[in-house]
Formats: C-alpha cells, structure tokens, sequence
C-alpha cells in the first residue's frame, strides 16, 4: 500500500457521466478512512438543588365589618392596611380589619416571584349570598422578592371586595391560593 492509503481523496465526474456508467472502487481505503468521521469528548453536567418554599398565612385578610347601601360599591384594603370604601359601602370603624400577612421560607438569598388568582369568592355562612374579591395587590415590587440571608420573608396582602346593593347581611369567608416560584 502507498503512503498515501490513509489518505481521502474526491473524485468529481463530469456531468456527462452517468449512473451506474463508472465503477469506482473504495477497497484500497482501508477502515481508518471511516474513523476520520467520529469523534467523541466529554460534557460538565451540574445541579443546582434548592429548598422547597413554604409558605405559611400569617394574618388572614379582612375587610372588618361595613354596611352595604342601596347602591353597589366595594371594600378596599391596602397590602400595608389601609382600608377605604367606595360607592354605598359604609364602613364601621369599630372592626376595621387588616391587611393579609403571608411569610415563606426557602433557600437563602434566593428571588422569588408572587402569583395571585384574579379573582375568588367569598360565600355567607348562612343564606349562600356571595361578594367576589380581586384586584389583589402585594407590598411586592412587580409581585417578586428576596429571601434573606436566614432563608425567610414576609409580605402583605390586599384586594377588593365587591358588595352588591343591599349585600345580605352576614358574616362571608373564603380562601385563595398564593403561589410562591424561584426566579
């Protein structure tokens, strides 16, 4: 075999040749040829593992007692506590509820994103009357945060609560989910 058996070589024929009108033997290749097209090496693999967030409600959102009129309005209550009404709602002072308070837990140092449901509602305890929360807010940034240094946080929570005209009076109570994911 010449020095030059490891060696490819091309061969280009000119289109006037046709199928099957030149035999073209590869024999003298050998099968060190075929290796020159397979290669192997090797890849880094890792793994970041996390703590799962907990989360835990801390105070329970309440719009404290009001009275609904004649004409429908809404019940407002800041995610730092602040509480308002609008349209026939008269608020009562003497029970004025409170902001929601959820704290988590997870890995330290870790950003974390918020999500809340758009709306849930709210069924009496008697009668089956119903008021529909929503618009919720966080005292979040864009709805996201840090876990400090030790691993936890807290935030508060707000919404608002529509109130039909002449809302049957009765106590109403519900929950929603908060639904906590790493960035």
């Amino acid at each position: 075999m010449s020095p030059q058996s490891d060696r490819m070589f091309a061969i280009h024929a000119p289109p006037s040749w046709k199928a099957g009108g030149v035999g073209l033997s590869l024999a003298g290749l050998g099968s060190s040829a075929c290796a020159q097209f397979s290669a192997s090496g090797s890849v880094n693999s890792s793994a970041n593992v996390v703590r799962i967030l907990s989360v835990a409600s801390t105070s329970e959102l309440s719009f404290g007692t009001f009275a609904a009129g004649s004409t429908s309005g809404a019940v407002v209550m800041s995610a730092t506590g602040n509480r308002s009404a609008t349209g026939g709602v008269t608020l009562v002072s003497a029970a004025g509820g409170s902001n929601g308070s959820v704290s988590l837990t997870g890995t330290p140092s870790t950003s974390y994103t918020v999500t809340l449901p758009g709306s849930v509602t709210l069924t009496a305890t008697s009668g089956g009357a119903t008021m529909n929360l929503g618009s919720f807010t966080t005292t979040l940034t864009g709805g996201q945060g840090s876990l400090n240094s030790a691993g936890s946080a807290t935030f508060g929570i707000g919404g608002t609560l529509s109130v039909a005209a002449n809302q049957q009076a009765a106590v109403y109570a519900g929950s929603f989910t908060v639904t906590l994911s790493y960035n």
